[in-house]
């Protein structure tokens, strides 16, 4: 057990110092929770005019609730979509069979030239994903850092 303990605090160690935030929402009162991680860096090792951000995100729910689901959205801190350089791709998938679940993955790209490290990663550029269903309710599950 201790090996184990010890394994996940390296393991979350590693992340810590590569610039990953690990981010999860989950709520009782929802259909969806929703887990995954979000890196952060640079386009060119030389400057941090462009940032890059890549995410995984895992969307969990009941059989019939991820199967119902239509469309997903990634959610963009509108005060900045301006800055947006590239958006994508964004590849959702379906997996499992008896307790199916969401994964998505993608990137975007801004433009953050003249900014600081501390300035980019205030202006939490990426912030959540919308979920339409086959009967068009909405749900929007946002991040949160832990």
């Amino acid at each position: 057990m201790k090996k184990f303990t010890l394994l996940c605090c390296s393991i979350i160690f590693a992340f810590t110092l590569f610039g990953c935030s690990t981010i999860s929402k989950t709520n009782d009162n929802e259909k969806f929770t929703m887990s995954g991680s979000i890196a952060v860096g640079v386009v060119d090792n030389d400057s941090l005019d462009k940032t890059k951000i890549t995410y995984e995100v895992v969307i969990s729910g009941n059989k019939d609730d991820i199967n119902n689901i239509d469309a997903q959205e990634p959610l963009i801190n509108m005060e900045y979509i301006d800055l947006m350089l590239e958006n994508g791709p964004h590849n959702p998938q379906i997996k499992g069979i008896e307790n199916p679940y969401i994964e998505i993955k993608g990137g975007f790209v801004f433009d953050t030239a003249g900014k600081s490290k501390e300035e980019i990663d205030g202006m939490n550029l990426f912030q959540g994903i919308r979920i339409t269903d086959k009967d068009n309710n909405e749900y929007t599950l946002k991040f949160s850092k832990n």
